[in-house]
């Protein structure tokens, strides 16, 4: 181990993190057990990368996108998934309307039919409406109310990539456009195979 970042401090309140050698090494092979695009892991390979302790399967993770820096607390794939989605997103956001694309997206996939995409409609609906049985103090209705009511398209990318674990197979076309570039199988014109 070596000593924290002032990030690692920060975020995660810790004193000691992994050496950076093992943290490349493990987002190595985490960039070999899914489907991201080799452009995308030309990119990941620019930022920065954090772990805590990858000995243990922690979840949580940050983007700090002011470093551009991917921190995860532990050996989770989905934290991983998650932040790295971030790091995709923070600056695809911005182009083409692509931040009011996704939350559009995500309302049409809350209602979303085909029982092929149930897990990410029920992500969806969540992200739209809220879980009333989820208190949350801070919000005036007394539960969680969902992403859509704040604008969160950041959120609502990243928990859709990790919640499908990368596997373009799991979100309609109309959703999975958006992850072109991070994932293979996610543009239009891509090929999914099973």
């Amino acid at each position: 181990m070596v000593r924290a970042s002032n990030e690692m401090r920060n975020g995660f309140g810790l004193t000691e993190m992994e050496p950076a050698d093992v943290v490349r090494s493990w987002f190595d092979d985490l960039f070999q057990r899914y489907a991201f695009t080799s452009e995308s892991i030309e990119f990941f390979r620019t930022l920065r990368l954090e772990a805590s302790d990858l000995s243990r399967e922690h979840g949580g993770g940050f983007w700090w996108g002011d470093h551009r820096l991917v921190q995860v607390r532990g050996a989770q794939d989905e934290a991983a998934l998650h932040e790295l989605a971030h790091a995709f997103w923070h600056d695809a956001r911005e182009v083409d309307g692509n931040a009011r694309a996704m939350m559009d997206a995500v309302v049409r996939l809350a209602e979303e039919p085909d029982p092929q995409y149930a897990r990410a409609q029920k992500l969806a609906y969540d992200y739209v409406n809220g879980i009333p049985t989820q208190p949350d103090s801070s919000s005036p209705t007394g539960y969680w109310r969902g992403m859509l009511v704040e604008e969160n398209d950041w959120e609502m990318f990243a928990g859709l990539a990790s919640g499908v674990m990368g596997d373009m197979r799991m979100l309609p076309p109309y959703v999975r456009r958006l992850y072109a570039g991070l994932f293979d199988g996610a543009s239009e014109t891509d090929t999914i195979t099973a």
